[in-house]
């Protein structure tokens, strides 16, 4: 292998416990399509080690394109944690300088705000299909629970003792649950005070726990403040960080906010 095999610049990004590796692809040198490319650079041992890809692309309709692929190599239509992981790698590597970002997704235009609190400050522009399919798993003991798609689909529980939950082996059940076509990733949350709670991820397409899920988080806090009726913001502890869901009454403005680190650039 020649030094010219060594060409593709990556950043690796940390967004509250997941991280990405996040390329410049407006020249098109990357196929999103190579699963088996993005597999290997995901893997922990092998790769670079990531949750996931983010593939910074060229957009007529936005400032750029955001396209996201699981650490299987498979992409997904959307990722919360990598919108405002992508929107870092936007205004700092590439110093497109502004405070507001729009960008496009497989869902369609999404905006991410530099904000001073929190670091980025993400609209969620999908929330729909709220109890479309019944969430009763008899082995898992939960006071309440709750369906939704965030962007991507997501079920909720209300457990309790969660830090002890067996969230690898609850959350991989329903991920392959039979009633949901292309899989469903799984969160966990317990109460700590009002409008505070606590969340563990089991994430489709990473097929584990992570430390944190952006749309997951969403989910999560638009299901609790339902569940508790709760209003305009909930925090939320993952085991990566503490990220806002900032909301309006009937939810159709909808936030999530938090930080972004760049964590190394290299190249492959």
């Amino acid at each position: 292998m020649n030094k010219n095999d060594f060409t593709h610049s990556f950043m690796k990004i940390n967004a509250t416990g997941n991280d990405f590796i996040v390329i410049d692809n407006r020249q098109q040198l990357q196929r999103a399509e190579d699963r088996e490319l993005w597999a290997r650079l995901c893997h922990l041992k092998s790769g670079i080690g990531a949750d996931g890809v983010l593939l910074l692309e060229a957009s007529v309709r936005a400032d750029f394109k955001m396209r996201y692929i699981n650490a299987d190599g498979g992409e997904v239509e959307m990722c919360g944690n990598g919108a405002r992981a992508i929107t870092a790698f936007a205004h700092k590597a590439l110093a497109l300088n502004k405070e507001i970002y729009t960008f496009e997704t497989m869902n369609g235009i999404y905006e991410c705000a530099l904000d001073k609190n929190y670091g980025y400050r993400l609209k969620m522009t999908e929330l729909y299909d709220i109890d479309k399919v019944q969430t009763h798993f008899p082995n898992i003991a939960s006071k309440s629970a709750m369906y939704l798609n965030t962007g991507v689909p997501h079920c909720v529980f209300e457990v309790e003792n969660l830090m002890d939950f067996p969230v690898y082996e609850k959350g991989r059940m329903v991920r392959f649950d039979e009633r949901f076509e292309k899989g469903c990733n799984a969160n966990f949350f317990e109460v700590l005070l009002p409008g505070h709670l606590r969340v563990r991820t089991y994430e489709r397409g990473v097929e584990n726990e992570t430390l944190s899920c952006g749309t997951g988080i969403t989910a999560t806090a638009i299901a609790a403040a339902k569940f508790y009726k709760w209003k305009e913001e909930v925090l939320i502890d993952s085991l990566g960080g503490r990220l806002a869901v900032q909301f309006n009454e009937d939810f159709s403005t909808v936030y999530l906010c938090g930080q972004v680190q760049i964590v190394f650039v290299g190249k492959f």
